[in-house]
């Protein structure tokens, strides 16, 4: 396993605070079961609930911030789900397969891949929420859930070759690390778009999708200001590691 591809389990792992975002306490679930009946009602009311916003009347601004929050609920259940694929090789408990089941049957159906044997990101709600609010407050929040979602899902060993990214989709990732590396948003961890750009202008130097010298320039910058921010990072190791 890669140290990114690492760094994404260890993500996983830590799937079960996330959950607390939404209020949700997992009680006395079964030893390894990553979701109980409560955790698994819990997140189909939100999901429910944040829908019907979607479809209602409601203004723009509101709509899209359910947008937003369906974003979230769902990347949470989706660490759930990864975690328990990354420590039993698969999703565990009856809860977890009904939940599975029904949220295939829902409008927001879970995206595995077969290549990288983990659920995907749905980053259609993040989109979504930009197009119809862009000057929304949560608007550089699903710009990096963005960022990080797109990256983590698209390799399986080797981060700098990528299962299907096409140069356009590549020079959107860069756009849009560059806009969150310059505002600086309260709350975004700076550390990892920091991580997630060095490693695109990689990506875009291995596959020409920038000419050579100008990726690797941009590379060079990151790479000293990350040392400088982040001298104690995991993530430094991984980009020194590939800078060779």
């Amino acid at each position: 396993m890669s140290p990114a591809r690492a760094h994404a389990a260890a993500r996983s792992r830590a799937a079960l605070c996330l959950a607390w975002c939404l209020g949700l306490q997992f009680g006395a679930a079964q030893a390894h079961d990553a979701i109980s009946s409560d955790a698994r009602k819990a997140f189909l009311a939100r999901l429910g609930e944040l829908h019907q916003t979607t479809q209602s009347a409601a203004a723009p601004g509101v709509r899209a911030a359910a947008l937003f929050q369906i974003g979230i609920t769902l990347d949470q259940i989706r660490e759930l789900l990864n975690q328990d694929i990354v420590s039993h090789g698969k999703p565990q408990g009856l809860e977890t397969a009904l939940l599975i089941n029904q949220l295939n049957a829902s409008a927001h159906p879970l995206q595995y891949s077969t290549q990288t044997r983990l659920y995907q990101a749905n980053l259609n709600p993040y989109r979504d929420a930009n197009a119809l609010d862009p000057r929304g407050a949560f608007v550089n929040a699903a710009r990096f859930m963005i960022l990080k979602g797109h990256f983590y899902d698209s390799f399986t060993d080797d981060p700098l070759q990528p299962l299907a990214q096409s140069r356009d989709e590549l020079l959107a990732m860069i756009g849009i690390g560059e806009a969150l590396y310059r505002v600086r948003a309260p709350g975004l961890d700076l550390e990892e778009i920091g991580f997630v750009l060095a490693m695109h202008y990689l990506q875009a130097r291995r596959s020409r999708a920038l000419p050579t010298d100008k990726a690797t320039e941009r590379f060079i910058e990151l790479l000293r200001e990350f040392r400088q921010r982040h001298p104690q990072s995991l993530k430094l190791a991984t980009l020194e590691t590939l800078a060779q």
